[in-house]
């Protein structure tokens, strides 16, 4: 049997790091300083455009929506006034609408003074004596006609826009803000604070896309920080009660400290930025540091309590070279798996990859600099220490786990051809688990976020904002408007059936220029003119919001015009729901002109979603093949990595069908779940393979080999999973749903995958051995 796991080099490695010890403590000390130094520059990009590849084609038109109409990005100022449409309601909200347009990063705001400034344009007052208003510049302005309850042209005007600038009970206003892109995260700021001003019954809210991007930024970029300092807590927690050793403590600290500045040095000479994925780098590189430090610890005590003082520095060198192999093959698996995201069409969870996998490299040079140096520190406790185990004198916990490896080992095939059957029953049921891609089910329904939606939808109406692009004439035709009017009434028709609570959903509003264009037609002077000069005259009143909805100059690049329509949809809409919505007004869409684009911040948001769980079965398969042949290749046998594939796919797909049979579905959260579950429990099956190999290569019978190999990585695997299921526990507080979703799966998945590396891995292998054998 081939032995590549116990290469006799690794003795004289081992042997040079010690001598050498203080001097490579040094050097990684001091390469500390400059990749401080450069990483200090790395940035966080917190815009959507960051999470898509370039050539993404959903991308590329929402692209083409901000270059052709500007500001799309969308956020409602909503607040509480009774006497919204009085002449006294309308001044006040022209104060605040005032206030919102003189915020940076705000390109144009719709308002219901706004809309009193345009339908001057529809139905103008003229005084008597000079046809101007007023007839004396001191004298009050009289009240707009379109507060008048009796003109029939200013009830389809303010119908035309409830929902949008004010609720159909006329006693709730909403301020339209639109964003500058590049500049929303400042203006959404400033847009709070005009809120927090504003005095109302009820205490106004901001809502909209952008809004909700932001408020998951904060959140998990909190989850993140606390994630890392939790889980390096816990673990030097862990490892100070149960090893009392405090060189590992130090030395954990060590290599998480140099292996993050490195990594994040790395990401700054990639061009990268942090994103919302990569808060959790931290504590990956905390877990990953701490399951081959828990080795060295272990394996370090056990040494301790049999070692003359005469000895200890061969003792060290043993321990260095024993586990050398092991921990490299470990991070190795470790890169592997993380990289099977950079075929990821998400831009973050690419960026993930390319830098976990850095980390799990780094890791291993920090080991290198730092192992030999602290762990040759005087412990002080050298004489009162003894072994994990003794073969004389066993203890109650090596009983335990003897007798049950032995009774897995028994019935080892049964235990085989159970898991293959497991398997295959939790990847069909893991298949069938539905999607969850509304953005806003991200959030808590007790948070304030939800509660802000939940109000905006029962007085406005729906919450998401995405848009239909039209291609349009270079001169807007009466055909033309009736065409798209006829357009909007199919769409104001449309109708869609959610299968699982039989409820029907429609969009809750469509408004384009051709609206406004028929309300203007009810003016008996507009009348007359051409569409194209009533569109030209809204824009004199609205202009903002007239070039946001028709492109009047023709594009440079010598294409059509073209015709927007605003639409809006429920923001709690189940992701089945809106997908199948998404796609009809595209179809829709496309039977109205193949040129036509179904666009926006919510079509982006859902596929976006939808892109991240696609992915995640792809970076699965590539992540175990990756694994599989660096295992094939550190153990000389394709055997032994397809069991170890095995072994640490059951515990995914057996948590996420779990998951499933209580109800839950994937999310966000599981998006990443397969590669960086198989990148974290791969640790077990290296270490376990590595002692089967060694007990075979000196003769031992397959069974004792399983059997020895499994109690011997027993302790170290079990109080890091403990440590690790602690500190990802600490995430399902989360008010960000997603985090709380991952590191409760994460913390699930390590504790299935230490238990099956204790009991089907060596029932597996022998199983796999006795057949090879009899055949």
């Amino acid at each position: 049997m081939k032995t590549s796991l116990i290469a006799t080099p690794r003795h004289t490695l081992a042997r040079l790091l010690w001598v050498w010890r203080w001097w490579f403590f040094c050097l990684g000390c001091f390469s500390a300083i400059p990749l401080a130094i450069y990483q200090s520059d790395l940035g966080m990009d917190r815009s959507l455009a960051a999470m898509f590849s370039p050539a993404d084609p959903t991308l590329n038109q929402y692209q083409h929506l901000q270059q052709n109409f500007g500001g799309n990005l969308v956020v409602m100022l909503v607040y509480e006034d009774a006497d919204l449409m009085t002449p006294e309601g309308v001044a006040r909200n022209q104060a605040w609408t005032a206030s919102a347009e003189s915020i940076d990063g705000v390109r144009g705001v719709l308002s219901v003074a706004k809309l009193v400034e345009a339908f001057a344009y529809i139905r103008p007052q003229f005084s008597l004596l000079t046809g101007a208003i007023p007839a004396d510049p001191g004298a009050p302005s009289p009240p707009s006609k379109m507060l008048a309850k009796d003109d029939p042209a200013a009830n389809s005007f303010r119908d035309l826009f409830a929902g949008y600038t004010h609720g159909q009970d006329e006693k709730t206003a909403a301020i339209v803000a639109m964003l500058q892109p590049g500049q929303t995260e400042t203006a959404i700021e400033e847009l709070q604070r005009l809120a927090d001003q504003i005095p109302s019954e009820r205490a106004p809210v901001l809502i909209g896309e952008p809004v909700l991007l932001d408020d998951a930024f904060d959140m998990i970029q909190a989850d993140g920080n606390r994630l890392a300092l939790g889980t390096i807590g816990l673990l030097s927690l862990v490892m100070l009660l149960t090893l009392r050793d405090y060189r590992v403590v130090l030395l954990a600290a060590m290599a998480i400290i140099w292996a993050t500045l490195c990594t994040r040095a790395s990401i700054v000479a990639m061009g990268m930025e942090m994103s919302l994925v990569s808060t959790i780098l931290i504590a990956i590189i905390a877990v990953i540091v701490v399951a081959a430090v828990m080795h060295i610890g272990v394996r370090s005590r056990d040494n301790l309590g049999e070692t003359k003082p005469s000895n200890m520095n061969e003792s060290i060198v043993h321990v260095s070279a024993f586990l050398a192999i092991p921990i490299l093959w470990t991070c190795l698996t470790d890169a592997a798996g993380f990289a099977s995201l950079l075929e990821s069409e998400v831009r973050p969870v690419r960026q993930f990859g390319a830098m976990t996998a850095v980390a799990a490299l780094a890791i291993v040079a920090a080991l290198i600099w730092f192992t030999a140096a602290l762990m040759s520190l005087p412990t002080g406790k050298r004489e009162t220490s003894q072994p994990m185990s003794s073969d004389d004198q066993p203890t109650p916990s090596r009983k335990f786990l003897v007798h049950l490896v032995s009774t897995s080992l028994r019935h080892s095939n049964l235990l085989s051809l159970a898991s293959i059957v497991v398997l295959v029953l939790c990847t069909a049921m893991v298949t069938q688990l539905k999607t969850e891609t509304s953005f806003l089910k991200n959030f808590r329904e007790t948070s304030d976020i939800v509660r802000a939606y939940e109000r905006v939808e029962d007085q406005l109406g729906g919450a998401g904002v995405w848009d239909v692009v039209l291609p349009a004439p270079a001169t807007i035709t009466p055909e033309y408007i009736s065409r798209v009017q006829a357009f909007e009434t199919q769409l104001r028709e449309l109708e869609v059936i959610d299968s699982s609570s039989g409820r029907t959903h429609r969009l809750t509003k469509v408004l384009s220029l051709a609206d406004a264009d028929r309300v203007a037609a009810m003016s008996p002077l507009l009348s007359i003119v051409t569409p194209e000069v009533r569109l030209a005259g809204m824009r004199t009143a609205i202009p903002t919001f007239a070039d946001a909805l028709l492109t009047f100059d023709p594009p440079s690049d010598g294409g059509d015009r073209e015709l927007r329509i605003m639409l809006r949809s429920e923001e709690s809409l189940p992701g089945e729901v809106k997908r199948e919505l998404i796609d009809r007004v595209t179809l829709m869409a496309q039977d109205f002109d193949e040129q036509a684009l179904v666009t926006g911040y919510s079509v982006l948001m859902s596929q976006l979603v939808s892109s991240l769980l696609r992915d995640q079965w792809k970076a699965l398969a590539i992540a175990l093949a990756l694994v599989g042949i660096l295992i094939g290749i550190a153990t000389g046998s394709w055997r032994y990595a397809l069991v170890a594939l095995l072994t640490n796919t059951l515990p995914i797909m057996l948590v996420l069908a779990v998951m499933g049979l209580a109800g839950g579905g994937l999310d966000l959260g599981s998006a990443m779940i397969g590669a960086v579950s198989i990148g974290l429990s791969i640790d077990g099956s290296i270490h376990f393979l590595a002692g089967y190999q060694r007990g075979r290569s000196a003769g031992m019978e397959s069974m004792s080999a399983a059997t020895d190999a499994a109690t011997d990585v027993a302790a170290p695997i079990f109080l890091a999973t403990l440590a690790l299921v602690i500190g990802f526990g600490i995430l399902l507080t989360s008010p960000f749903i997603p985090t709380a979703t991952f590191g409760m799966l994460i913390a699930a998945t390590l504790a299935a995958s230490a238990w099956i590396n204790l009991t089907l891995l060596p029932a597996a292998i022998v199983s796999v051995d006795r057949f090879t054998n009899t055949h």
